[in-house]
């Protein structure tokens, strides 16, 4: 566990101290990026709307997948040469796609078709890399939001967050149908529809218990499934079956250091006590232990990373440190002061070589970086 907390908080410390040049063997430089307008086919309008969300590779590497909300569609990317990534094109999906997973050829599309805040509904699409061709499609009963695989292949978790109106009198959870999480078995690699588990994960939260708002889930070695509830301030632990395993409140963090004011200035010199956290993207980093990127929503978002134990003790907490380094690398948004700063969102454990220790990439929503 040291190692990979050391290894957070040394990725921090090196992006706040303006150590890149001295340490340029540690850190990460970008070898080339991809505009998403060039997988429009010809003859399609250039000038429609059009962006990159959430991105999965393939087993190999050599595919990328992104999903493209406002086309409607998830686009594919050639990585042969990742420093001259090549348009593969895009694929229409009916729907918003909200998420993608790939399992070796394969990619598990989440679909969201909702025709208002109170009709929610969406559904699973199994898109073959090679043929472009849609091999199964499942009904989800709701409002997908993100996607996880099991690392063994046998089942894919989907968030179905039936989202909240926020233009619907104050714009608080307590909006129903409220969510849960959806178990897909996956056999040969395709989801079998009809045995899909439906967990319930209604009545567990200290904020709006009827109405859980699923964001993000992550499927540890195990097959359990760690999910935040952001509305709601909640994290679960489920099993592969849907048993409740574990659950606690996400709870809040004293910050210190920070930017509050919309004012056309940086000023590191405020303070939010008592800041809630509500998680948005949550991942194991082993059977034991997970760590949550602590985006906001509705009242809160502390601006940082947390570690937890998975009986809910905290085992290390960012506090201010990635807004100071998103500062410090100069991309803060100063609009964002009075709101939830940074906002951070992505995260993505990986161990670089045998021995390493483990970094993780946060992605900064609003401040366009990654630190």
């Amino acid at each position: 566990m040291t190692c990979r907390i050391a290894g957070l908080v040394s990725a921090l410390a090196l992006a706040a101290s303006g150590a890149l040049a001295q340490e340029a063997g540690r850190a990460f430089n970008r070898i080339a990026s991809f505009p998403v307008v060039a997988n429009m086919a010809e003859g399609e309008d250039p000038a429609q709307e059009s962006s990159a969300e959430i991105v999965a590779a393939s087993d190999d590497g050599m595919v990328l997948v992104y999903t493209d909300s406002p086309l409607g569609a998830v686009g594919l990317i050639d990585l042969a040469d990742p420093a001259r990534p090549r348009p593969l094109g895009h694929v229409a999906m009916a729907g918003e796609p909200t998420a993608v997973s790939v399992l070796g050829r394969m990619a598990m599309i989440a679909v969201n078709t909702s025709a208002s805040f109170t009709e929610p509904s969406g559904h699973l699409v199994a898109l073959d890399l090679d043929s472009r061709e849609e091999r199964a499609r499942c009904d989800l009963g709701g409002q997908p939001d993100s996607t996880a695989l099991a690392p063994d292949g046998s089942f894919l978790a989907v968030a179905i967050e039936n989202e909240r109106d926020e233009e619907a009198g104050d714009g608080r959870v307590g909006q129903m149908p409220g969510g849960w999480v959806s178990i897909v078995p996956l056999a040969e690699g395709l989801p079998d529809c009809d045995g899909i588990i439906r967990a319930d994960v209604s009545g567990l939260a200290e904020i709006a218990p009827e109405d859980p708002e699923p964001e993000f889930v992550h499927v540890n070695a195990r097959g359990e499934i760690a999910v935040t509830l952001q509305e709601n301030n909640h994290i679960v632990l489920l099993s592969r079956t849907g048993e409740v395993l574990a659950h606690f409140p996400a709870g809040t963090v004293d910050l210190e250091g920070i930017d509050t004011r919309r004012d056309g200035a940086i000023r590191a010199t405020d303070s939010q006590p008592g800041r809630l956290r509500e998680p948005d993207a949550i991942q194991w980093i082993d059977e034991d232990h997970f760590a949550t990127v602590n985006e906001g929503d509705m009242d809160g978002g502390s601006r940082g990373v947390t570690i937890w134990n998975r009986d809910g003790r905290v085992v290390w907490e960012s506090g201010p440190a990635l807004e100071q380094a998103i500062i410090a690398i100069g991309h803060y948004p100063d609009h964002r002061s009075s709101s939830k700063g940074n906002e951070p969102r992505g995260r993505g454990l990986r161990r670089l070589r045998r021995g390493a220790a483990a970094v993780r990439p946060v992605g900064a929503g609003i401040g366009r970086g990654r630190v």
